[in-house]
């Protein structure tokens, strides 16, 4: 009774139970062009976490993420598909005609017997069938609008962590963990610049090293920070064995008075 229920509600074939079913494996092959490989990953993106979709990204070289960045350049707000784009002005003219048709035979009513109902009909079912386009256009639109965010995301994603970029001073911040600025020093060493993706691995990274800390003894914890600061010591200053040649001549100099100063004083 419980299999007939599923299956009857459509749980068990839809298409969310089968990505859970397979932790939203969708293999595809590569996308012929930037558009495409663009809105692979926007899909990608929408049905994963932050963080798998982050480690695939990482992994890209420096190239593919320039043509990716491009191409949300080219592109900054998801196309739509052609369906969408026809249906809402299809739906808007459609209505329009056939209220102007019952509009117009209502103020003017001076048809013959036979073409009045005719005219009624027609324009009742165009201001109907342009409702119903109206109607699925919009459906089909607010439908698609997780992937318009998702498609903004992405862009974040793949954009450099330039002056424009609205997760550099967050970066910035993350950089005081040892951890996420070695991580940093890596990506930059190995791949160049640094992107919005490099921001959450570097999240990621502080977040695991504060749980890990969290789950330290309170014991040790309260010991190191009641402990003071090392203290500092100061250079001793180590006694020269060798003068130097300035030191030798004052030296001189001082002598030669004082031996001026003693004859002087014997002529008198």
């Amino acid at each position: 009774m419980i299999a007939i229920d599923q299956i009857l509600d459509g749980s068990l074939l839809s298409k969310e139970r089968l990505l859970q079913a397979r932790e939203h494996y969708t293999p595809s092959a590569a996308p012929g062009s930037p558009e495409l490989a663009f809105a692979r990953w926007t899909q990608r993106i929408s049905v994963q976490s932050e963080l798998g979709s982050a480690r695939e990204i990482a992994g890209l070289t420096d190239d593919e993420m320039s043509a990716m960045e491009a191409e949300f350049v080219r592109c900054p707000t998801r196309p739509r598909s052609t369906r969408v784009r026809q249906a809402v002005p299809a739906g808007v003219a459609l209505s329009t005609l056939g209220g102007l048709g019952l509009l117009v035979q209502g103020l003017v009513g001076g048809m013959g017997a036979g073409a009045q109902p005719a005219v009624q009909m027609i324009s009742a079912t165009c201001l109907l069938i342009g409702l119903v386009v109206l109607a699925i256009g919009f459906l089909s639109a607010f439908s698609t609008l997780h992937l318009e965010l998702c498609h903004g995301t992405t862009g974040l994603y793949f954009g450099r962590l330039d002056e424009q970029h609205p997760w550099l001073f967050k970066t910035m911040n993350l950089t005081h963990h040892p951890a996420a600025e070695e991580y940093r020093q890596r990506v930059v060493r190995e791949r160049g610049w640094l992107r919005g993706v490099d921001y959450v691995m570097m999240k990621e990274i502080v977040r695991n090293q504060e749980a890990l800390e969290q789950a330290l003894p309170a014991r040790a914890i309260a010991e190191k920070i009641q402990l003071l600061p090392a203290p500092v010591e100061q250079p001793v200053q180590q006694p020269r064995l060798v003068t130097s040649r300035s030191e030798s001549k004052a030296k001189a100099g001082s002598a030669e008075a004082r031996m001026n100063r003693a004859l002087l004083a014997a002529a008198r």
